[in-house]
């Protein structure tokens, strides 16, 4: 633990990655939620134990919040990597909380936007969120050069 006390950039990495992964885990409940109210399952056993309906392919409701899920997934697996890197590198507290709690606050509001259907509020929360991993990436590129 003497790392986090040494390396404030790497305290608000471990705090935001932890959120990151909750906010993964959270999804993944909601997807079974959604499922268990529509009453309906892709696997027949599934939908035996839970007496409801087997269909060939998810709810549309399902689906959405497998898609928000996805894309969360696929935008946390490269900021786990690039964050850790960038607070490794050096990073001042002020960069970290900057470039993590931007990443953070945009793919939560994403993952709202998305859920909810709300364009073009999905797409520039997408934007923002990458826009501080490039950010990070730059940082981590030029100290490694």
């Amino acid at each position: 633990m003497a790392a986090f006390s040494d390396n404030p950039a790497l305290k608000l990495y471990a705090l935001v990655a932890a959120i990151s992964s909750l906010h993964l885990i959270l999804l993944a409940l909601w997807t079974g939620t959604v499922r268990v109210r529509a009453k309906q399952w892709v696997n027949p056993e599934d939908a035996a134990l839970n007496k409801g309906e087997q269909k060939d392919q998810d709810h549309p409701d399902v689906q959405r919040v497998k898609r928000a899920h996805q894309n969360a997934l696929e935008n946390a697996i490269p900021f786990f990597a690039l964050g850790l890197l960038y607070a490794l590198s050096g990073a001042s507290k002020t960069g970290a909380q900057a470039y993590f709690f931007t990443f953070l606050g945009a793919r939560l509001l994403h993952t709202v936007f998305y859920l909810w259907g709300r364009q073009p509020f999905r797409t520039l929360m997408f934007a923002v969120g990458v826009f501080a991993m490039i950010g990070m990436a730059v940082q981590v590129i030029r100290v490694a050069i």
